[in-house]
C-alpha cells in the first residue's frame, strides 16, 4: 500500500548517507537537498556527525522520528534496520536503494519476504530492493540522474527497471517529453507497477493529475488489477504506453537484473 509518508513524507533520514557522491547514499542525499525537500532531514552514518551539511547520527537511537527511510547500506544490514526503525522511530515508508536480495540468490529473497513482512506489519510502505528511488515534486529520492523539471502537466512514469527508467528520460527530455511523477519499483517486493497504477486510478485528480502514463513493465504479477485500473484511468480521460519487457529468453535474463 502507498501511505502519506512515502508520498508526502514530513521528515526522511537516508540510511548510509554519504560525502562522497559515487555512492548511492551520497547521490539520493545530495538530489534531496538540490530538491529543496521542505520537511526535516536527517542521515544515520555510525562514522560523522554531519554530512553534506545535514546532522548525521552515529546511533539511530539518538535520532528523532522519520516517516521515510531511504536505505542505502548493504543488504545483510537492512532488516535489523528496518526492524528498529518500525517499532521505535515510527517509520512507516521505505526506500530500499541497496541490491542483494532475490535478483540474486535464494538467500536474498528470504531476506526481502523478511523486510516485507516487518513493514506489512505496520501497514506501511516499501519501494525496491533494488531501485532507484522515486521522484517527486515532494521529495527527490532517487541516487540517479537526470533530475527532469517536474510538471503537473507531463507524464507519471512507472518502471520496473532504473536503468531503463534513466534511459527514457534522457531521450525524452530533449525531446520535449515532461515529467510529473517517476517511480522505479526495482524488485517489486512490496508493490510493482501494478500497485502504483492501482494508487493513481484510486487517487486521481481530472483537474491536477498527469493524463498521460508511462509504464515499463519486466514482471506482472496482478494482471487483473493492472487491467481493472488501467481500464479505469482510461475512462477518466488517460492514455497509457506500456512496453512489456523479457518475452525473449535474452529479455528475461536482463529484466531479471532490471538493465
Amino acid at each position: 500500500m502507498i501511505t502519506k509518508q512515502l508520498t508526502h513524507p514530513n521528515s526522511i533520514v537516508v540510511v548510509g548517507g554519504s560525502n562522497d557522491l559515487d555512492k548511492p547514499g551520497g547521490k539520493v542525499l545530495k538530489n534531496l537537498i538540490d530538491g529543496k525537500f521542505q520537511g526535516k532531514l536527517y542521515v544515520s552514518n555510525p562514522k560523522s556527525d554531519e554530512i553534506q551539511g545535514i546532522r548525521s547520527y552515529r546511533d539511530l537511537n539518538d535520532m528523532p522520528d522519520a516517516d521515510l527511510a531511504i536505505i542505502a547500506i548493504a543488504a545483510k544490514y537492512t532488516l535489523p534496520t528496518i526492524e528498529f526503525l518500525t517499532k521505535n522511530k515510527k517509520t512507516k515508508a521505505f526506500i530500499i536503494l541497496s541490491a542483494g536480495f532475490s535478483e540474486e540468490s535464494y538467500e536474498g529473497k528470504v531476506l526481502e519476504d523478511k523486510i516485507v513482512e516487518t513493514i506489512n506489519k505496520v501497514n506501511g510502505s516499501l519501494i525496491g530492493p533494488n531501485c532507484v528511488g522515486i521522484l517527486t515534486p515532494q521529495h527527490h529520492s532517487v541516487f540517479t540522474y537526470p533530475i527532469p523539471k517536474l510538471d503537473n502537466h507531463g507524464c507519471d512514469f512507472v518502471s520496473g527497471s532504473g536503468a531503463t527508467a534513466c534511459f527514457i528520460m534522457e531521450a525524452g527530455i530533449p525531446k520535449g517529453l515532461k515529467f510529473a511523477n517517476v517511480y522505479s519499483v526495482g524488485n517489486s517486493a512490496q508493490m510493482g507497477v501494478e500497485e502504483i497504477i492501482k494508487h493513481m486510478d484510486e487517487t486521481f485528480d481530472p483537474e491536477n493529475d498527469p493524463k498521460v502514463k508511462l509504464l515499463y513493465l519486466e514482471t506482472i504479477n496482478h494482471p487483473e488489477m493492472l487491467l481493472k485500473h488501467a481500464k479505469s484511468l482510461i475512462k477518466k480521460g488517460c492514455r497509457i504506453a506500456a512496453v512489456k519487457a523479457g518475452t525473449s529468453e535474452a529479455g528475461s535474463r536482463a529484466a531479471s537484473s532490471h538493465t
